[in-house]
This record gives structure tokens, C-alpha cells and sequence, in this order.
């Protein structure tokens, strides 16, 4: 148990630390999106293939019934990160992250309306305790789309509704192989940004760059999900949630140290009101 924990909280640290690594890349949030899930399949279909060369062909048969909805799934992973990884280019990291934490609420809100959950007054009262947060760290900039500051905030939360989409997709997909699931979804991400990177027409990276993509693609995308997939074997979905924090926080601190980025007190305060209500209805589950 105590070993699953480890690896769950080294996972989370690692997570929290990607939008110090997005920076230092220097790229934009189109082309460092499509060049981790472009890297990610590619490390997931050697280590895979390493093991078994007919992986490729029965994970495909796996998910071949459901292949519409991976499809789906790789085309929301892949705005979601495209429209994360373009916040934190826009604006405070800690912005940035806890807006993005309005996921888990925002997964209330679209389980009502898809999945047909029930949602009590308790529950309505966190989701509206959540945008209260959220609306506290978006107006202490003027709202105008001239404002860099403003659309990071608008990204980070349309990065938060492309994230819940990825929760609630995993729900009709539960019955696939998470290894198969993931290296396809990936996959598809990558088909689906290909074309507008054409269109956009620069694959170009410094070599600078490309050491971070891969270090973003070995460590963040591969090596931490492999740990945290296996520390869930040992540890309670609850706990396993409630650690998941360990991602925001880590994050906000690591820009804090890293590149002195103090949050101000309503950001502070802000984020409170969102991390609070997603652990209050994580606890009602």
C-alpha cells in the first residue's frame, strides 16, 4: 500500500512540473501538443512491441467495436492539451492549473446531461462554489480578447471542458485495455493535429526544444502514467483522487521557486473555492 502511494505522489509531483517544462520549450501550444502525443505513440508502440510484435494488431482488435468513440476520445485529448499547454504560454501557471482544475466539476455538470446522473442541490451548490473561484481569478484582468493575461484564462477553461470530455468518454470505454486505450488515443490525437500543423505550415524546433518535447514525452507522458497506472493497483480509487491534488498544488509552487511566479491573493482564494469543491464532491462519490 504504502509503495503504491509513492508511486501515485511521484506521478502527481511529475504532472505538476509539465507547465515548467511547456516553457522552457519555447514552443506553442499547437506544436508542443502534437509532438507529445506524436512522441508518446511512438514510445508506447516500441515499448509494446518490444514484448509482443503482434501488439499493434490485437490492441486494434480490442478496441475495434468502440473505434468511433476512440476517435472521439484522441480528438478531445488532443484540444485539451493544445488548449492547456496554450494557457500556460499565455498566462500564470497558477492560473492557468486551477482553472484547469474546474475539470472534475465541469465532469458534474456533463454526467448530468450524458451519463443521466443525478445531481443533488449539494452538488449544484460546489459546481456554483467552483465558478465562483474561477471568476474570482478571471476578473482580475480586464476581460478583452486583447488582453494575453485573459485568453490564458479562457484557454485553461476551455482546456478544463476538452479534459471532462476525456473523463466521460472513458466511461463508455471502460471495458478496453488501458495500455490499448491509451497508445490509441495518442494515436488518433496525433492524425488529428498533423493536418492543421500543415495547414499552419512550421514543423520546425530548435534543438533545444525538441530535448524538452522528449523528455516531456519519455518522463511526463510515458514513464509517469506507467507509475501511476501501477501505484493504482495498490491503492484505493478515494485515496488515489484525494493525492491527485499533489498536481495542482506541485504545479503552483514549482512556479513559484522556478520562475517567481506568486500568486496573488485572489488567485489564492480563487483556487481555494475550485480545489475545495472538487475534493467536497470527490467525497460525496
Amino acid at each position: 500500500m504504502l509503495q503504491g502511494r509513492v508511486k501515485i505522489i511521484f506521478s502527481m509531483l511529475i504532472w505538476g512540473s509539465v507547465g515548467i517544462f511547456a516553457r522552457y520549450s519555447g514552443l506553442d501550444g499547437l506544436k508542443l501538443a502534437f509532438y507529445r502525443v506524436l512522441l508518446g505513440s511512438i514510445l508506447l508502440i516500441l515499448i509494446h512491441s518490444l514484448k509482443n510484435t503482434g501488439w499493434v494488431r490485437g490492441a486494434f482488435l480490442n478496441m475495434r467495436p468502440k473505434i468511433g468513440l476512440v476517435f472521439l476520445l484522441g480528438f478531445v485529448l488532443a484540444l485539451n492539451w493544445v488548449f492547456f499547454f496554450s494557457a500556460i504560454m499565455y498566462t500564470d501557471i497558477a492560473k492557468a492549473t486551477l482553472i484547469y482544475y474546474l475539470a472534475p466539476i465541469i465532469v458534474v455538470i456533463l454526467s448530468s446531461m450524458f451519463l443521466k446522473e443525478n445531481i443533488t442541490k449539494i452538488r449544484i451548490a460546489l459546481v456554483c462554489l467552483a465558478f465562483l473561484g474561477a471568476f474570482l481569478i478571471g476578473s482580475q484582468t480586464e476581460m478583452s480578447l486583447g488582453n494575453k493575461d485573459f485568453i490564458g484564462i479562457v484557454f485553461a477553461f476551455l482546456g478544463a471542458i476538452f479534459y471532462a470530455s476525456v473523463t466521460i468518454l472513458g466511461r463508455y470505454l471502460r471495458d478496453i485495455d488501458s495500455s490499448n486505450l491509451t497508445f490509441f488515443q495518442l494515436f488518433f490525437a496525433t492524425l488529428i493535429l498533423f493536418p492543421v500543423l500543415v495547414s499552419v505550415g512550421d514543423f520546425r524546433v530548435s534543438l533545444n526544444s525538441f530535448v524538452v518535447v522528449i523528455f516531456i514525452a519519455i518522463i511526463h507522458t510515458v514513464f509517469a502514467l506507467f507509475i501511476y497506472m501501477d501505484g493504482l493497483k495498490e491503492v484505493e480509487a478515494n485515496e488515489a483522487a484525494l493525492l491527485s491534488y499533489l498536481d495542482p498544488l506541485s504545479a503552483i509552487v514549482y512556479a513559484a521557486i522556478l520562475l517567481g511566479e506568486i500568486p496573488t491573493f485572489r488567485t489564492v482564494i480563487g483556487g481555494s473555492l475550485i480545489l475545495v469543491a472538487s475534493f467536497l464532491d470527490m467525497k460525496m462519490k
